[in-house]
């Protein structure tokens, strides 16, 4: 079965981000701004790809336990969103409303593996760069 790690990359790039930010402002603190900002960034780093490794086990389970896929895609024009059917793995239905910029930046297509994320919304389970 195909795994997803979009959160641990995501994690890890984040996580740099701010390990940076934060290690410049602690070496600046204490006069080495090289030290501080290389101990940030993998400090960041690290934390990052915890997290994000963590949530990536959730989005695989799910995946593996119950295999979203998006069986229909309708547009409400009056709405300005998108009413998407998505289908477990014992074809029970689901219907999830998706805004329409959530649907522009994701670009949800039929047959799509999808996961439930924790406020009962749907998100790709894979990257389309992956596939």
């Amino acid at each position: 079965m195909k795994k997803t790690n979009k959160n641990t990359r995501m994690g890890m790039a984040l996580g740099m981000c701010f390990g940076v930010s934060i290690g410049t402002a602690i070496g600046s603190t204490f006069d080495n701004m090289a030290m501080g900002t290389s101990l940030g960034m993998c400090i960041g780093m690290a934390i990052g790809l915890a997290l994000g490794s963590l949530k990536d086990k959730e989005v695989n389970k799910q995946v593996e336990e119950e295999g979203y896929t998006i069986k229909d895609i309708k547009k409400d024009e009056e709405k300005e969103e998108y009413i998407i059917t998505i289908v477990n793995r014992l074809e029970e239905e689901s219907i999830v409303i998706v805004p329409k910029g959530q649907m522009e930046e994701e670009n949800f297509q039929i047959d799509d593996a999808v996961f439930l994320n924790d406020d009962g919304l749907i998100e790709q389970a894979y990257d389309k760069d992956d596939e």
